[in-house]
Parts: C-alpha cells; structure tokens; sequence
C-alpha cells in the first residue's frame, strides 16, 4: 500500500513537472515571437520612411523647381506683399507648364558674392541645385553700395575697408574682380551639379538716383556690363536689366528705406523677367 502511494506521489509530480515545462515552453515561444514580431515592425518602418523620401524626391523631379539664391533684394526685402519678384515671376509663370511649381528661397539680407559662393558650397544647397528647372541670382549689391560714399575717382581708387567684410580689397577694381571671380566659381558649381537648368540674373539698379556722382553711375553701369558678359558666358544663362526700370521710378519703385523695391518695384522686375523668358521652352 506504502508502494502504491509513493508512486502514485512521483507521477503527480512528474505531471506537474510537465505541464509547467509546456506552460514555459510556450511563453519562451511567445516572447521570441514577440520580439521578431518588434523588428519586423522597426524594419517595416524605417521601409515606410525610406519610402516616404522616395515620394518625397519623386515630386521633386515632377515639379517645376525655382530656386531663389544671393541677397536682401533675391530675398524679396522691402515688399509689402512678402512676394519678391520672384513670387511676382512665379505667378505670372503658371501658364507656361503644367508641372505644379515649387519654389524655394535661401537667400540672405545682407549677403555678398563671397557668402553666396559659400551656401552654394553647402550640401543641401547643392541638393537643391540638382533638382532645380529656373535658379534666380541677386548678389553684388552689397558690395558696391560701400562705394557710394568714397571717392573712387582719386588716390588709384582707394577704398577702405569694408566693415561688413574684413577681407574687402582696398580698391574698386579688386572688389569687382573678386566679384566676379565668385561669381564664376558660383556658375561651375550650379554647371556641375545641374547642366539643365536655366540661370537668371538679376541686375543692378541705382537706388540713390542723383544722389550719388557720375563716377559711380560709371562703375555701376561698368560692374552691370562686366556681370552681363560672364552670365552669357553660359549658353542656358540670362542676364536681366534692372537700371532702367528704376532710373525714373524711384519714388514709386522703392521702400520707405530708400534702397529696397517695394511691391511696384518688384512686381516690375516680375514682368521684366517674365517678358525676357516667355519664348523660353521648359
């Protein structure tokens, strides 16, 4: 009888032993499962996210991308309307594609072609160039505005140094030049990255009107005509005239600050732009 019982007793016990084994077992599978189940779940997602970006350039290349680079005036400062000219150019460019338009601004107040070349040498600036159908350029003026006040016509054209920049050359001359080196430094990096795109410039106009002596209308028309033959240098580049919209209108065509557009004035640089490039085939 003492037999009969004890075995009885181990073979519950074994029983027991079993069932909590299988009971183990199973969650182990379960938190196993579980946790592919998470991973699947993060790979699923990061998928989803690389998806997303997929998407994301894709309606970069199906639309029709302006890019806006250089200074206060590429920035649209002074407009009472928060559009610049080219908001103004965008508007009026609707009907000449059925892509839907898409237009970026990273154009700096007060900036100058040595700080344009280094935005340009950014990464996302270079993104942004490769996807780019029409890229707006505004840069010199703060570099030749710090003639305006020196006389350029005496002592080899002295000029002192520019506060806003403390590597400014000490003449006219080599300030231009510099300019212009940029600016074709400025050209080769857009050409490397986007052979396509059309380039605009926009440029300069006098916003002191008779303010300022013959002289510096001179180098101002100068630095306008030497700009214009390194843009044309570039078979799908442009260079637009601004001088003569402003050197009647400069009343009605600038801001309270007496050196930024208004809306007139760059709803008026807008339809210049426009007129310039409505025969231009997209």
């Amino acid at each position: 009888m003492y037999k009969k019982v004890k075995w009885l007793t181990i073979l519950a016990i074994a029983a027991a032993s079993t069932c909590i084994f299988s009971i183990g077992f199973a969650y182990s599978l379960s938190i196993t499962n579980s946790s592919v189940n998470e991973s699947d779940i993060k790979n699923n997602s990061e998928n989803s996210e690389n998806k997303t970006e997929e998407v994301m350039n894709q309606l970069d290349a199906n639309s029709y991308n302006v890019l806006v680079m250089g200074d206060s005036l590429a920035k649209g400062t002074g407009d009472e309307n928060n559009e610049g000219f080219a908001g103004g150019f965008v508007k009026l460019w609707k009907a000449k594609t059925s892509k839907p338009l898409k237009l970026t601004n990273i154009a700096v107040n007060g900036d100058t072609s040595s700080g344009l070349l280094n935005v340009v040498h950014s990464e996302q600036t270079l993104k942004y160039i490769q996807n780019s159908s029409i890229i707006f350029i505004s840069i010199g003026g703060n570099e030749i505005k710090n003639f305006k006040n020196v006389d350029i016509s005496s002592v080899d054209s002295s000029l002192p140094e520019s506060k806003e920049s403390s590597s400014a050359p000490n003449d006219a001359k080599s300030v231009e030049n510099q300019y212009l080196n940029n600016l074709e430094s400025i050209f080769k990096l857009i050409r490397s990255k986007n052979q396509n795109c059309i380039i605009v410039f926009i440029g300069l106009y006098n916003p002191f009107g008779s303010d300022i002596t013959p002289d510096k209308v001179e180098l101002l028309n100068n630095w306008n005509y030497k700009t214009d033959e390194l843009v044309s240098e570039d078979n799908n580049s442009v260079y637009v005239p601004t001088y003569d919209l402003f050197k009647y209108n400069t009343t009605s065509y600038l801001a309270p600050d007496n050196f930024h557009p208004n809306a007139a004035g760059y709803d008026a640089i807008s339809k210049r732009i426009f007129e310039v490039l409505k025969n231009y085939k997209n």
